[in-house]
């Protein structure tokens, strides 16, 4: 694509436009040029009328009829497969990035990208991620795997280093500490890692910005990072299926409406939680219609930072990972949540946990404890805290044990998890 640094300026500065003027709704003509576009998809070209909602599998089952781009699946797979094999991720398909997501759920996605969408991507990472200067900055990237998509970033005043986590964390903090970046853009699960370590050997290593991506960042957690790093932790909410949000100046999460709609599916009776339901208008080589996440978002209240648009007050984490029993014929639910809050009330000392579903009748569950502390008393609390939530849902067959929390770089950290069959 020629003069693509052009092209990423001029999103740049629509991008910063909507966002201070039209922050809530995609413009009529974006939305018309989008619905255009729908017709080179054979999929959409049918279903053009009912628009059916769309969910992971229906997704990837239809990606050949879906894309406009005439890349099939089986094609998008043997590049994408061959690149996260030798860690090489440039090639392309004709001038199509391909890339390849676990996700959280362990399902495997593809993701196509054009130079065009490229562009407009770079420049709403710099609008609303990164933040646009002059200045020559230094951007540290943790990544199960780099992308077109990311290296799209560098420039002569960007300097981009793809920290792959498949390497031992020692040797990334190393040259982390080596290089010392302006802007470190990782996990929660990554900053942990980073932040034990500095803690451990007195490291003060200051960034310009620490952004938190791809996990669940949870408050004990944010403050954690905020104390051992003196700086303010921003997150960006990105998928596969695009990028969906970030942090205001207030620090509150914020949907990007101005190219995305997003519908609320609630999943209880209060309406307290829902499903996004995302049409996104910057998607054309893969177009991304009425596609229901499987996250569970709390709404948050209208943010005084000027931005129309939603609030995010929190990621609960995924329906996945709800926790389900059947009791006399009927379904017992237990969200994320109130796992959550009855281990953190335990203790101020709990610094990680996880909390896993085997099957309807064990659990498992592990914590770490900061240094000092009686971690065979704080677990035995743990353990009754658990106990108390099932008794009170009238579960009493639950057997509890005591495990360790293991780390895979290479899938994203759960706390809370359900690796049962049988899910909300």
């Amino acid at each position: 694509m020629k003069h693509f640094k052009l092209y990423i300026l001029f999103y740049f500065v629509r991008h910063r436009l909507n966002r201070l003027f039209r922050s809530n709704r995609p413009s009529k003509k974006r939305i018309r040029k989008w619905k255009n576009n729908l017709n080179k998809s054979s999929f959409y070209n049918k279903n053009l009328l009912s628009y059916p909602i769309m969910n992971k599998q229906l997704f990837m089952d239809n990606f050949d009829a879906i894309n406009t781009v005439n890349i099939t699946k089986k094609k998008a797979f043997e590049v994408a497969l061959k690149s996260e094999t030798t860690r090489d991720f440039n090639p392309t398909i004709g001038d199509i990035s391909v890339g390849l997501s676990s996700g959280t759920s362990g399902n495997k996605g593809i993701f196509l990208v054009s130079p065009k969408e490229r562009a407009m991507w770079v420049g709403a990472i710099l609008d609303r991620v990164i933040g646009f200067s002059f200045r020559k900055r230094k951007i540290a990237f943790f990544l199960r795997a780099n992308n077109n998509l990311y290296e799209s970033v560098k420039s002569k005043i960007l300097a981009f280093h793809f920290f792959d986590i498949i390497k031992p964390m020692e040797d990334n903090i190393t040259e982390l500490i080596k290089i010392k970046p302006n802007i470190l853009i990782a996990q929660p699960s990554v900053l942990n890692e980073i932040a034990k370590h500095f803690e451990k050997n007195n490291i003060s290593l200051k960034f310009d910005k620490i952004i938190a991506v791809a996990e669940v960042l949870e408050q004990d957690q944010k403050k954690y990072f905020e104390k051992v790093f003196s700086q303010k932790i921003a997150q960006v909410y990105q998928a596969t299926e695009g990028f969906l949000a970030h942090t205001c100046k207030e620090g509150k999460l914020h949907f990007n409406e101005d190219w995305l709609t997003i519908e609320k599916k609630y999943i209880d009776g209060k309406k307290d939680r829902f499903h996004p339901i995302i049409t996104d208008y910057m998607r054309f080589s893969q177009p991304l219609v009425r596609y229901e996440l499987n996250d569970i978002i709390h709404e948050g209240k209208p943010c005084k930072c000027g931005l129309k648009s939603t609030v995010i007050d929190r990621i609960e984490g995924r329906s996945d990972d709800v926790f389900t029993f059947n009791l006399n014929n009927k379904e017992i639910v237990i969200f994320p949540d109130t796992i959550r809050r009855a281990i953190i009330s335990v203790s101020n000392e709990i610094h990680n946990y996880k909390v896993t579903l085997i099957n309807e009748n064990t659990i498992t569950y592990a914590i770490e404890v900061n240094n000092g502390f009686d971690k065979k008393e704080i677990s035995k609390k743990v353990k009754s805290a658990l106990l108390h939530i099932f008794n009170k849902k009238n579960i009493k067959n639950v057997v509890l044990n005591e495990g360790i929390i293991e780390v895979n770089t290479m899938n994203k950290f759960k706390r809370i998890a359900n690796e049962s069959n049988k899910t909300f």
